[in-house]
């Protein structure tokens, strides 16, 4: 005997409003005889109940809501649909499955929060920053967020939002790569359908990057430059040390070990490739040239008792801790780095990231093949290294323009 067809419906419970004078709205699962009624957590007025289902329905918020409603019918459907046999007890076991880890939880900021905290308990305190930073923004722009209120139409609203407060399109991808990997990590748990995956027909932006390297003339200028006191000779000192040293982040620089030393070889492993690989942790060799040898000799820890190579980080700090200081010592580089540029009438800034640019446009002037400098920079890509490495400099394309017309 071919079974009754199921139904799926919303009602509006309209005999209890609340404060505001909304109503809770209610899915109805219907197979004749019987139904049954599941709230959800959407309510509406009684007037915008009856402009819902109208053909020309102009309000925003009604139609957010309306393509919600359709979200979690579409979801009742397919649960019904894969059902050999239809009963009550077998749907809402399919429909309201917990995720594989027993997650039930679908609210937008409780994902954040969850892996904010495994983040902090790894130690990538930054991380963990920058996650809250974004969860923050998407709640100054819409609050009380479940995963399937992501879909692609909010994912534009809130880039909108975004470029309306100034962010740039950087900003906006980094926040919206972010929530896209809680999204991922909703899906893998099971927890969201991969039906519902809102990135396909959304592109997150990509801004524009900004190169960093400095003229040779002005590389110049620091190699040779006297600083007028002991904090710009210190600071400048661990400038030229990255600059030498394959571009070394400064995180990496202030954890180094004096083991890390080998005769005239460097070698380490990026900090930050230690938090986010398992495999293929390839440490990277840097031979040492005599300038970056003294600097290395004038700036080494005296305490014998401090495991490691620079005096700024001692044994038994904390995750936090470490970041912090990490954080207050590149602040103060670029401080009396930037001291030091006005001096030297440099136009161009010369923060700690200069230093790892100009080594790499440095190489790419001199011919050094992209491979090359990929493995220099403990990059996973060469495409990751072509965004680091500055363009053509202005006398190469006059050069080049000259080329057109002497054949």
């Amino acid at each position: 005997m071919e079974q009754e067809k199921v139904y799926v419906s919303f009602i509006l419970e309209a005999s209890r409003p609340n404060q505001k004078n909304q109503c809770l709205i209610k899915m109805v699962v219907y197979q004749k005889p019987n139904k049954k009624r599941y709230s959800t957590e959407y309510h509406a007025t009684k007037d915008d109940w009856g402009k819902l289902n109208s053909s020309k329905l102009r309000d925003d918020d009604l139609k957010e809501l309306k393509k919600k409603l359709n979200g979690i019918k579409g979801k009742a459907e397919k649960s019904i649909s894969k059902l050999p046999v239809f009963s009550f007890v077998a749907f809402e076991e399919a429909f309201f499955a917990k995720s594989e880890s027993g997650e039930k939880n679908a609210g937008l900021k409780h994902w954040f929060d969850k892996y904010i905290l495994k983040l902090k308990n790894a130690g990538r305190i930054g991380t963990a920053s920058s996650y809250q930073t974004t969860i923050n923004s998407i709640l100054n722009f819409k609050k009380n967020l479940s995963l399937f209120d992501i879909t692609p139409a909010f994912l534009q609203q809130y880039e909108d939002y975004l470029i309306t407060e100034k962010k740039s399109y950087s900003t906006v991808g980094i926040y919206m790569r972010q929530l896209r990997a809680i999204i991922n990590q909703a899906i893998n748990d099971k927890i969201l359908s991969a039906d519902l995956y809102p990135f396909k027909k959304y592109e997150v932006p990509s801004g524009q990057n900004i190169k960093k390297a400095l003229p040779n003339e002005d590389l110049q200028k620091l190699l040779s430059c006297t600083p007028s006191n002991s904090d710009q000779a210190k600071a400048l000192d661990f400038w030229i040390l990255s600059y030498l040293c394959n571009g070394m982040n400064m995180t990496d620089i202030i954890h180094l070990k004096p083991e890390n030393i080998t005769g005239d070889y460097l070698h380490f492993i990026r900090e930050k490739t230690k938090r986010t690989k398992k495999k293929d942790l390839r440490p990277i060799r840097v031979g040492l040239n005599q300038k970056a040898l003294v600097i290395i000799k004038r700036q080494k820890n005296i305490d014998k008792a401090n495991p490691y190579l620079f005096p700024i980080l001692e044994d038994g700090l904390n995750p936090v801790t470490i970041k912090h200081r990490c954080q207050r010592f590149v602040k103060w580089v670029n401080k009396h780095m930037e001291a030091i540029r006005i001096d030297l009438k440099i136009e161009q800034k010369v923060g700690t990231y200069a230093a790892r640019h100009s080594f790499s446009t440095v190489l790419k002037r001199k011919g050094a093949p992209t491979s090359f400098i990929k493995e220099s920079l403990g990059h996973s890509s060469e495409l990751t290294t072509e965004n680091y490495l500055d363009s053509f400099t202005d006398d190469v394309k006059l050069d080049y323009a000259k080329m057109l017309t002497d054949l």
